[in-house]
């Protein structure tokens, strides 16, 4: 806070962290057979912390000559996931981004109350529903468990249980 008017948000993007997340997206396709990870950023504007994100992105990939690549300005890509999801198939970002995109991507679906939501580090994953809780319907018998059971099956995967996940 500079002023009582005047008020500034840090963005920190660190390239071990973009290489991290970004590993995992390709892995993460690798290993579910996906065909695609779109890149989504806003350096256009963000020129030096989404840059580097787009950057480590565009080098990583060049590991991955199996997948298909692209990258989106975050504006664009956010409206081609509500108007067209069935041309992503991984998308990475850095968190802001993804989880607004998580959002969009849920309600195209059907409901921000039916999707799971990962966590997910290198020793520790958290899984839960997406859409956080919703006091304002407590006790009036409308709570839809969808999002907390999807977020268990994709628990289930992560530690490798996919025949209990299926059940």
């Amino acid at each position: 806070r500079h002023t009582d008017e005047v008020y500034q948000c840090l963005k920190l993007v660190t390239r071990p962290g973009c290489e991290r997340v970004i590993h995992y997206a390709f892995e993460y396709a690798r290993k579910h057979n996906r065909k695609k990870v779109t890149c989504m950023t806003k350096d256009n504007i963000m020129k030096m912390t989404d840059g580097i994100f787009h950057q480590v992105f565009n080098e990583l990939a060049a590991e991955y000559p199996d997948i298909v690549h692209d990258h989106y300005i975050i504006d664009i890509g956010a409206a081609r996931l509500a108007t067209q999801p069935e041309i992503f198939d991984v998308i990475v970002t850095t968190n802001l981004y993804g989880d607004i995109l998580s959002d969009i991507a849920a309600q195209v679906a059907g409901s921000v109350g039916l999707a799971g939501s990962a966590n997910i580090g290198n020793h520790v994953a958290m899984f839960e529903a997406i859409h956080g809780s919703a006091p304002d319907i407590a006790g009036k018998k409308l709570a839809n468990p969808s999002g907390l059971l999807n977020g268990a099956i994709q628990m289930l995967v992560h530690i490798n249980q996919p025949e209990v996940a299926a059940a």
